[in-house]
């Protein structure tokens, strides 16, 4: 496993980069899942534009006039955040700190601090200068929904991140109440796909409806980014090794294949680190360093599956039924039976650990739950609306 960017160039190029230990290997692939889904919803948003289902309206873009001093303090405040705080973290990695000690505190570096202000404020004043160059000009363009995707991303992950952060407590009932809701909130870890997902999708939807938008025609243009981001984001769990894996696994193989596609012990995970639990897992002989732990029984790797299955999902829902001339809503609900039966079959391998509700002798998780609730209401949303009748737009 690659606990952060620095292992995996280190194994995959043989290059020794100790900065990168500050990039963990999840983190980067939660970033490019979100950059994929800015993608994928964007190009749908410019899609069902162009057909007329969402509206577009004439704006004037000015260029030639002076920065506005606002812009210069902004950029003045973010230039001494990224030296306060990332230029620190680099150059304590190079010395051999742990990036993870230093993220969630105060610690940082007033000079670094200061000269990335005088950097950033330099290179913003030749950019201001060069732009006037030209003088103030008016233009006219057509504007689509595609122009609210940077608003669209920030509610997504703000609200996201509190349905994750919600849901993830609520999974682990048994165990609530006020500390451990502070440690919840204030982890690294501690995420559930379907909460992020629920309370993402609302306030976006609560966002765009206030600005006149149908939410159908939203949420089809979100179906395929969703689908894209969560196979990615799940390449992330898998090869950061974060206890996102399966049950116990000691089948023989159907065929010859690599352990980690089979049954895998997840050697180098960031759960093995040191000052956390170290339950089920041995130490890997003669390893050095942080991540020296693997699991004692070897174990379906789920997330591999996940992310594969998601990706073969999104090829059909952008290649194939995007292209389809479906009634508004429907693209979404296809989404909605994909990802049901997707999560609710891989649940039956999965680890749940003790988070499992209980009805007398059936148990099932939250993920089968909303799972097969997605699936009921995605297949009848289909079966009703076949001919488009229940909405126009």
């Amino acid at each position: 496993m690659f606990p952060t960017i620095y292992h995996f160039l280190e194994y995959l190029l043989g290059i020794s980069l100790p900065f990168l230990k500050v990039v963990n290997t999840f983190g980067f692939f939660v970033a490019m899942s979100i950059a994929a889904a800015y993608w994928a919803m964007s190009k749908e948003l410019q899609r069902l534009s162009l057909a007329g289902r969402l509206k577009t309206w004439q704006v004037e873009i000015t260029t030639g006039k002076p920065f506005e001093k606002s812009y210069y303090f902004s950029q003045a405040f973010f230039g001494f955040i990224f030296g306060y705080k990332v230029i620190y973290l680099l150059i304590e990695t190079q010395n051999g700190k742990n990036p993870q000690d230093l993220i969630f505190n105060l610690n940082g570096s007033i000079l670094y601090g200061f000269l990335a202000v005088v950097a950033l404020l330099g290179f913003t004043f030749y950019t201001d200068k060069k732009q006037q160059k030209g003088g103030i000009q008016v233009n006219t363009s057509r504007a689509d929904a595609s122009m609210h995707m940077g608003t669209i991303t920030t509610v997504a992950l703000l609200s996201g991140f509190v349905g994750a952060k919600l849901f993830h407590i609520l999974e682990n009932f048994n165990s609530f109440n006020k500390e451990y809701i502070l440690d919840n909130l204030l982890s690294t870890g501690g995420w559930t796909f379907f909460g992020g997902l629920i309370c993402g999708a609302a306030g976006v939807l609560i966002y765009c409806n206030r600005q006149g938008y149908s939410i159908w025609s939203i949420l089809d243009s979100g179906a395929a980014a969703m689908m894209l981001s969560y196979g990615i984001g799940r390449f992330g769990c898998h090869f950061s090794g974060d206890g996102d894996w399966g049950v116990a696994n000691f089948a023989n193989k159907p065929f010859p294949m690599p352990n980690w596609l089979w049954s895998y012990t997840y050697p180098n995970n960031v759960l093995g680190m040191d000052g956390f639990s170290h339950e089920g897992m041995k130490p890997i002989p003669n390893c050095t360093g942080d991540f020296c732990y693997e699991l004692i029984s070897p174990v379906w790797p789920t997330p591999l599956y996940e992310a594969l299955m998601a990706l073969g999902l999104f090829a059909i829902l952008w290649f194939i039924l995007r292209k389809k001339n479906l009634p508004p809503g429907n693209l979404f609900a296809y989404y909605m039976v994909f990802a049901g039966v997707e999560r609710f079959a891989i649940e039956i391998i999965r680890e749940h650990g003790d988070s499992l509700y209980t009805i007398g002798s059936l148990a099932f998780s939250q993920a089968q739950m909303i799972s097969m609730l997605l699936f009921v209401l995605g297949l009848a949303w289909l079966l009703i609306n076949r001919k488009g009748k229940l909405i126009s737009a």
